[in-house]
């Protein structure tokens, strides 16, 4: 059962999340949400396969939640409400990918950040990434407080992880 016995219906929240953050954070850069990442086409491509059929693989490639452009590196984002250590995962299979990727050929090279955006935060998620290299945001959008109303009281905080 849901608090408040509300049914809560599924939305973008990560991306509206990261969204509003990079408009605030980043106004005068170029970024882009939901950026694919790898190669476009199999790497052993099967000689039976149409045109088309090779286009469809290459849907298959993963997903960056954003991507922040800069002069001088590559931003790598991932966002969450509440993280999870395999957001940091994520983030290196990503980083992994940047060079196989076509469309960042122009910034092939540069060095990449990763950032792992929350909202709620888990002490040991975020501990994780710094000590994995990771910058974790703290993000809380404007609507958080009436998104916390509709989850269960454990979904409304993190691990109680202290580090020693």
């Amino acid at each position: 059962m849901v608090a408040n016995s509300q049914k809560r219906s599924w939305q973008p929240r990560e991306m509206q999340m990261v969204t509003e953050w990079l408009m605030k954070t980043h106004p005068g850069d170029r970024w882009q949400t939901r950026v694919r990442l790898g190669s476009p086409s199999p790497t052993s491509p099967n000689p039976e396969m149409s045109v088309e059929e090779k286009a469809m693989v290459g849907m298959w490639r993963r997903w960056a939640d954003a991507v922040i452009f800069l002069a001088d590196k590559l931003i790598l984002v991932e966002a969450a409400i509440r993280p999870d250590p395999g957001k940091i995962s994520q983030l290196e299979l990503y980083e992994m990918l940047v060079p196989h990727t076509p469309e960042l050929e122009p910034w092939k090279g540069l060095p990449i950040e990763k950032v792992l955006l929350y909202a709620i935060e888990d002490p040991a998620t975020v501990h994780l990434a710094r000590n994995k290299g990771v910058r974790a945001v703290e993000y809380k959008p404007d609507w958080l407080n009436d998104y916390m109303k509709l989850l269960m009281p454990r979904e409304r905080r993190g691990s109680r992880f202290t580090e020693s």
